[in-house]
């Protein structure tokens, strides 16, 4: 039990807001350790899943309290059921990683559209195998992680030298290329008067706050402002105040506005980036299509609501049918609004219709916690598996401009009013992992599963 509470920590720690992607691979070497050395492998490996999601998870419980937190953790861990069992079975570990790779896209799909934050490729953002993405994707990833620390269950030359080599070969491969086309953006990180679930309640102040720090940090010469996800939380087509604001600050700036914002359509609110041009007037508008399960939908209600008294306080939002791309001088580029950047779908249409990314985030209802950070790093890892530049802009941080190699160029701190400027550069080429789409993680399976079929004499698992 120690090995296995030892392997989840240190699992757990290779995401932010400790943040070393080797802890992976040592965490998931235990864990195979410990499975083997188990008597209930079934049970254990639904343990380690409880515990690793709990302690990366835990900035959920912060302002809805810990029975959402916990019972979140407890959905997480149903996943590595199956794990353990296909352990049981077979004896093997390489059978095992088949079916941890398999819960992962299980566990992105299902239930209400999935939950794939936890996945193990989003740990290793830093990692030198972290170049794979733009080839396979992140299963991809998931899988050469998992391979890695299958060579460390066992010590010896053999195993240093294969994962050595495994380390170099993927290191070595080119990187997606540089790029000379760009736009230049200025993003508005604007705080808000409050944090947690009730940030928003002073709505019109979140835009005030917008607004002027748009007057005080923004000088002409940009192709565009950005504001972030629920910078107006008020349908501007019912303010008429706030639409004269709006149109006011574009022409005075001389700079089109892409806000996010919350529209009101026959009693239903959607979540949507706006792009205003110098006149005021709407151009282009992209509504969320992935939407956040018990943040702005509950699904199964009535016992939602008997579990926690905020899921009475949501509203079911509505959610988009289309992808939209804003054009910025000329250029595509495609909002991903908050949470959609754990849509592998959606990633994957809006990095082929578009020449960077844009993603509009909301990090006050989890201030103060390690949100924003894993968010930050789940970025960098659709940057690289796409082959684009990311200008990703929050309410409260961490705001961020990324390059098409996941390295950030530029970041902002938390929890204060502040801009991040910078060219945002272009690409017209697609990533081999893109245009492969969704047969990407299907051949990774496919590896993966070659490899538990392939019985080796002399270095077998």
């Amino acid at each position: 039990m120690v090995v296995l509470t030892l392997s989840a920590l240190l699992v757990s720690a290779a995401f932010e807001p400790v943040g070393l992607w080797f802890l992976a691979v040592i965490g998931y070497a235990l864990f195979f350790h410990s499975l083997r050395k188990s008597r209930s492998p079934i049970f254990n490996a639904a343990l380690f899943g409880f515990i690793a999601n709990a302690i990366v998870l835990h900035w959920s419980s912060k302002y809805v309290g810990s029975l959402p937190w916990l019972l979140l953790s407890l959905l997480q861990s149903i996943f590595y059921i199956p794990v353990g069992w296909v352990f049981k079975v077979t004896k093997s570990f390489r059978w095992t990683i088949f079916a941890l790779l398999v819960s992962e896209e299980m566990r992105a799909r299902f239930p209400f559209g999935g939950f794939s934050w936890t996945r193990i490729a989003f740990s290793q953002s830093d990692s030198p195998m972290a170049p794979i993405l733009s080839y396979g994707g992140v299963l991809l990833l998931s899988f050469a992680t998992l391979v890695l620390a299958l060579l460390f269950t066992r010590i010896g030359i053999r195993s240093f030298i294969l994962a050595a080599a495994l380390i170099l070969f993927v290191g070595m491969l080119p990187g997606n290329p540089t790029l000379s086309e760009s736009v230049s953006l200025i993003g508005i990180q604007g705080n808000t008067p409050s944090v947690g679930i009730d940030f928003n309640s002073r709505a019109k102040a979140v835009f005030d706050l917008h607004r002027d720090a748009s007057r005080k940090f923004v000088r002409k010469g940009y192709d565009a402002i950005i504001w972030p996800e629920n910078a107006i939380d008020i349908d501007p087509r019912r303010h008429p105040e706030v639409e004269r604001d709006i149109r006011d600050l574009v022409k005075e700036l001389d700079a089109p506005l892409v806000a996010g914002v919350v529209l009101n359509n026959a009693g239903h609110p959607t979540n949507a980036s706006i792009l205003y041009g110098v006149d005021g007037e709407i151009n282009t508008t992209y509504i969320k299509r992935y939407l956040t399960p018990f943040g702005e939908f509950i699904p199964i209600r009535q016992v939602a609501e008997v579990l926690s008294p905020y899921a009475e306080r949501v509203t079911d939002f509505q959610k988009g049918s289309r992808f939209v791309a804003h054009k910025i001088a000329g250029e595509r580029v495609a909002p991903i609004i908050c949470y959609e950047i754990l849509s592998d779908s959606l990633l994957r249409q809006a990095a082929s219709n578009s020449d960077a990314l844009l993603v509009q985030t909301n990090s006050a209802t989890f201030a103060n916690t390690s949100e924003s950070a894993q968010q930050l790093a789940i970025t960098r890892i659709r940057a690289i598996e796409h082959a684009r530049e990311i200008f990703s802009v929050s309410t409260v941080g961490i705001s961020a401009v990324i390059d098409n190699n996941g390295v950030v160029k530029k970041r902002t701190h938390e929890n204060i009013s502040t801009f991040i400027a910078g060219d945002l550069y272009l690409s017209k080429s697609r990533s081999i992992a893109n245009r492969l789409g969704g047969v990407a993680p299907l051949l990774t399976l496919l590896a993966s599963l070659l490899l538990a079929l392939t019985r080796l004499r002399r270095f077998s698992f």
